[in-house]
C-alpha cells in the first residue's frame, strides 16, 4: 500500500498535466510562468535550505568527481554516435547523452521518495550538471541554432543563475553552521513555516509541467526512440562504474542508492530543446524528452517496489 500511496499521486498529477494542456487549461505561456517560478523561486529555496542541513565530507568531493565523469563521458560518448543519425539532426546527440535534468525532474522524484530534507547528496552533485548546462551545452546548442555566445554572456549567464548562487550561500551556510544556527534560535518555527511555504508546491507543480510537455504521436516519437535508447545504454553503463566506485570506497546507504540511482536516469536537459529551431530539429528533441521522462517514470516506479 504505502508503494502505491507513492506511485499514483505522481502519475494523477501527471496524467492531470497532460489533459490540462489539452483541454486549453495550460498555455504554453502559463506553463512557461510556472517553470520560471520552480527555477527562479521554489529550487533556489530547496538548494539553500537543503544545503545548510547537510553534512560534508571528502565523500562529497568524490561524489562531485563522479559527476564530473558521467557527464564527461557521456558527452564524449555521444561523438561517437553521431554517424548513427541524419546530417540534420547529429549535432545535438552528444548533447543529448549528457546532464541530468535534476532542477525540473530529478529533484522532485528523489524528494518523494527520501524526502526533501535528504536531497543534499544529489543538490551538491546537480550544480556541475546546471554549470555544464549553462556553458558547454547553451553554447553548442545556440552554435547548431545559428546563433552566437560570448564569454561575457556565458559568464553572466552562470554567475547570474538563482540556483547556482543559491548553491554557494547554501554551501558557505554549511561550513559557518547556519542551518545548526537557524534551528537552536527562536525563529527556528518561522524560518520552516517559509521554507514549506516555498518548497511544498514544488513537486506538484513540477509534474503538472512535465504531464503537459509529453508527446504520444508515434510518428514524432519514432525520431526520438533512437537516442533516447543509446542515452540510457550509457547511462547504464557509467552508472554501474559509478556505483561501483562508491561501493568500493565511501559505501552505499539505501537514501544514496536510492537517490543515485533515481538521478542518473532522469532526462537530459529540457534545454535541449530550448534552442531547436527547424520542424525536424524541433520533433527529434521534443520526441526524445518525452521518451526519456517516460523511461524515467518507469524506472521511478521499479526502484520504488525494488528497492
Amino acid at each position: 500500500m504505502i508503494i502505491l500511496e507513492t506511485i499514483i499521486p505522481v502519475f494523477v498529477l501527471i496524467a492531470l498535466g497532460y489533459i490540462l494542456k489539452r483541454t486549453g487549461l495550460f498555455t504554453d505561456d502559463g506553463i512557461s510562468v510556472i517553470k520560471k517560478l520552480c527555477c527562479n523561486v521554489f529550487l533556489p529555496v530547496l538548494a539553500f535550505d537543503t544545503l545548510i542541513h547537510g553534512s560534508y565530507s571528502k565523500d562529497s568531493l568524490l561524489l562531485i568527481g563522479l559527476e564530473l565523469f558521467m557527464l564527461f563521458a557521456a558527452f564524449g560518448l555521444g561523438f561517437l554516435f553521431k554517424p548513427m543519425f541524419d546530417e540534420k539532426v547529429r549535432g545535438y546527440v552528444p548533447y543529448a547523452m549528457t546532464t541530468y535534468e535534476g532542477g525540473l525532474f530529478g529533484w522532485a522524484l528523489i524528494s518523494i521518495v527520501v524526502g526533501k530534507e535528504n536531497l543534499y547528496y544529489i543538490v551538491s552533485m546537480d550544480i556541475f550538471s546546471g554549470v555544464f548546462v549553462f556553458t558547454i551545452m547553451a553554447t553548442g546548442l545556440k552554435l547548431l541554432s545559428g546563433e552566437k555566445m560570448t564569454r561575457k554572456e556565458i559568464t553572466v549567464s552562470v554567475c547570474t543563475n538563482p540556483v547556482v548562487l543559491a548553491t554557494i550561500l547554501g554551501f558557505t551556510g554549511a561550513a559557518l553552521g547556519l542551518g545548526e544556527i537557524i534551528d537552536n534560535s527562536a525563529w527556528c518555527g518561522v524560518y520552516t513555516k517559509l521554507t514549506n511555504f516555498f518548497t511544498q508546491p514544488m513537486s506538484p507543480l513540477i509534474l503538472l509541467c512535465i504531464g503537459s510537455g509529453l508527446v504520444f504521436d508515434w510518428n514524432v516519437l519514432k525520431k526520438g526512440l533512437k537516442l533516447a535508447g543509446l542515452r540510457y545504454a550509457v547511462q547504464v553503463v557509467l552508472c554501474a562504474i559509478v556505483l561501483f566506485v562508491i561501493s568500493r570506497t565511501m559505501g552505499l546507504n539505501d537514501i544514496l542508492l536510492k537517490s543515485l540511482l533515481i538521478y542518473f536516469f532522469v532526462p537530459t536537459s529540457f534545454v535541449l530543446n530550448m534552442y531547436a529551431n527547424e520542424k525536424e530539429t524541433v520533433e527529434f528533441t521534443s520526441s526524445s524528452l518525452s521518451l526519456e521522462i517516460l523511461i524515467s517514470l518507469l524506472i521511478f516506479t521499479i526502484i520504488i517496489v525494488v528497492v
